[in-house]
C-alpha cells in the first residue's frame, strides 16, 4: 500500500513553513496509528486552492495518482486537497479509474468510489466555495473601512515596517536601506537591476527571508504607501496615514510623476545616445533618434519627414561642452539649482482635477450624464490639468541636477555621470533643436540650436 502525503496553507506569512509542518505533522502521526506507510510526500505552501492559481504539489499528486504510484491519499482536512468544484471533478476522474482512498485526520476517510462518498464531498466543497465567498466579503468590508480610517491592510509584511501592538512602525535597518534605494531609484536614476544586485550583495533579505527578484524590488519601488499615500484597491483616499512614511508626500508624487514622465518617453532609459527621443527637428518639430549609416557612422535622424540628419559625436561633443560652460558660470547655482519650490499646491490641484473627472467617468457609467455631455467639461479640465502637470514638471526638473555640477570642476564631475543621469540633466536645462544648414558634409554648430530653460521663462 502506497500513501501520498498531501500539504497545503493558503498564507504563510511569515516563509518558514509552519503551518504545512504543523499538517504534516499530525498526518503522520495518524499514519503511524492506523499502520500506513508515507511513500511520497508533496506540498503547497502560501498556495491559496480556491483562487484557481496552479499548485504544482497538487499536480505532481494528481500525476502520481493517475501512473498508480499511490492508492491512498492522506490529507489533514479534505479542503487542504480541494476547495473548488473544479478539482474534486479531476480527483473523481481519477479515482473511478484507480482505486483511490482518501484519509484524513479531522474528517475521517472519504471513499470516491461510491455514490455516497461523492455526494458527500460535493456538498463540502460547495459548503466550502461559499464560506469562502462570505469570508473574503466579510475582508473586503473591513480592508475599505480600515482604509478609510488612514490604514494600511496587509498579509505580509512589507519591506521597511511591521505590527507592534496593532500599530504599524518602522523597522529602523530597513526603512535606512528604503530611503537610500528609493533615492537611488528615483533622483540619481539607478536602474532596478543594479539595485537588486546591490541588495543582493550586501546580504540585505526580502522579509520573507529570501533574496531579491527583480518583482519584488520593483512592487518595493512603486509601493505608493511608502509616500503616506492611502489606497483602497486601486483608489487613493483623501486621508492622513496611520503610520509614518519613508519620504513626505509630496516628494513621493513627484518621483512618481517624473518616473510616469520617463516610463511615456520609452526610450529615456534605455537610450544608448545623449540626445535620442530629447532632441527635436527645428523644421516640423519632430522628435529625433539615431540612425545607423551605411558608412558606419550615426545620426541625429527627423523621426517625422526625414528632414534633417547630423552626426551623433558632432552634435553630442556640442552640447556637452554647452552644457559645462553654461553649469561652470557664476549664476549657475541661482539659475539651475533647486528652489525648494513648493509643490504641494499644484499636487493638490492636479488631484482634485482628476477626482472630478473620475466623478463624471462614473455618472456616465450609472447613466446619471450622457457622454456627450461630460466629454464638453472634461476637454477643458484635461487641459488644465496638462498645463499644471507642465508647471509641476519644471519644477521638479531642476532636482535632477547633481550638487557637484556647480562647483569648480563640473567638467570632470560631468564626466563622471553615467548616460541616463547625462540625458536628465540636459533635459531639465535645455531644449535642443537641430536645423538644416547649407553643406550638409560639414557640421556646423550653428545648426543647432539650444534654448535655455531659464531663458524660456
Amino acid at each position: 500500500m502506497s500513501v501520498a502525503l498531501y500539504t497545503r496553507i493558503s498564507q504563510d506569512k511569515t516563509g518558514e513553513r509552519a503551518g504545512v509542518e504543523r499538517q504534516a505533522k499530525e498526518c503522520r502521526e495518524l499514519a503511524d496509528r492506523r499502520g500506513l506507510t508515507i511513500t511520497h510526500e508533496y506540498s503547497d505552501n502560501d498556495v491559496s486552492a480556491y483562487s484557481g492559481k496552479r499548485r504544482d504539489g497538487f499536480d505532481a499528486l494528481l500525476r502520481a495518482v493517475s501512473t498508480g504510484e499511490v492508492d491512498r491519499v492522506l490529507v489533514w482536512h479534505p479542503d487542504r486537497l480541494y476547495r473548488r468544484s473544479a478539482d474534486l471533478e479531476k480527483l473523481i476522474n481519477l479515482v473511478e479509474q484507480h482505486n483511490i482512498k482518501i484519509v484524513t485526520v479531522t474528517a475521517g476517510d472519504f471513499d470516491l468510489n461510491t455514490a455516497t462518498g461523492r455526494a458527500v464531498a460535493r456538498t463540502l466543497v460547495a459548503w466550502s466555495g461559499f464560506e469562502v465567498e462570505q469570508k473574503t466579503d466579510r475582508q473586503k468590508s473591513a480592508y475599505r473601512q480600515r482604509a478609510e480610517r488612514g490604514g494600511w491592510p496587509f498579509a505580509h509584511r512589507p519591506f521597511g515596517y511591521q505590527r507592534v501592538n496593532g500599530e504599524i512602525v518602522q523597522v529602523p535597518d530597513e526603512a535606512a536601506v528604503l530611503r537610500d534605494i528609493l533615492s537611488r531609484y528615483y533622483e540619481k536614476l539607478e536602474p532596478r537591476h543594479a539595485i537588486m544586485r546591490d541588495l543582493n550583495q550586501r546580504g540585505i533579505l526580502t522579509p520573507r527571508r529570501k533574496p531579491w527578484g527583480i518583482i519584488q524590488l520593483r512592487d518595493v519601488l512603486t509601493n505608493d504607501r511608502y509616500g503616506g499615500v492611502v489606497k483602497h484597491g486601486d483608489t487613493v483616499l483623501d486621508v492622513k496615514p496611520s503610520w509614518e512614511p519613508i519620504v513626505d508626500r509630496d516628494v513621493w508624487l513627484g518621483w512618481r510623476s517624473r518616473a510616469a514622465k520617463r516610463k511615456r518617453k520609452s526610450t529615456f532609459s534605455s537610450a544608448k545616445y545623449l540626445l535620442t527621443g530629447i532632441a527635436r527637428c527645428d523644421v516640423c518639430g519632430a522628435v529625433c533618434f539615431v540612425k545607423h549609416r551605411a558608412d558606419g557612422g550615426r545620426s541625429y535622424f527627423c523621426s517625422d519627414l526625414g528632414c534633417v540628419q547630423r552626426s551623433v559625436p558632432a552634435v553630442d561633443d556640442l552640447v556637452e561642452r554647452l552644457v559645462i560652460g553654461r553649469l561652470s558660470m557664476p549664476d549657475a547655482s541661482q539659475v539651475f539649482a533647486p528652489r525648494n519650490e513648493d509643490t504641494a499646491d499644484i499636487s493638490r490641484e492636479i488631484e482634485a482635477k482628476q477626482a472630478r473627472l473620475d466623478d463624471m467617468a462614473a455618472l456616465v457609467a450609472d447613466g446619471t450624464l450622457s457622454a456627450d455631455a461630460v466629454r464638453a467639461e472634461a476637454k477643458p479640465l484635461r487641459e488644465q490639468m496638462e498645463r499644471l502637470r507642465a508647471v509641476l514638471a519644471e519644477r521638479q526638473a531642476r532636482a535632477t541636477i547633481p550638487a557637484e555640477l556647480f562647483q569648480q570642476h563640473a567638467g570632470e564631475a560631468w564626466d563622471s555621470l553615467p548616460l541616463i543621469r547625462k540625458r536628465a540633466v540636459v533635459s531639465a536645462i535645455m531644449r535642443v533643436s537641430i536645423g538644416r544648414q547649407a553643406n550638409p558634409r560639414i557640421f556646423d554648430p550653428e545648426a543647432v540650436r539650444i534654448e535655455w530653460v531659464s531663458d524660456a521663462k
